[in-house]
């Protein structure tokens, strides 16, 4: 059976990034990003450098 995934603005989870940035435009799996957050440490934030493999 295909399921559709419940999407929201990812403006939701915004507090964990550094920058906190606007992207209204953008949506995210609902399920998926609040298991993310559950698994991350209560403070974390995600940098904002560019990452680039050497």
């Amino acid at each position: 059976m295909n399921q559709q995934a419940f999407t929201v603005m990812s403006d939701l989870y915004n507090r964990i990034f550094h920058r906190q940035v606007s992207t209204p435009e953008i949506l995210v799996d609902y399920v998926v990003f609040n298991r993310i957050l559950a698994s991350l440490p209560k403070d974390y934030k995600l940098p904002d450098t560019v990452v680039s493999n050497p």
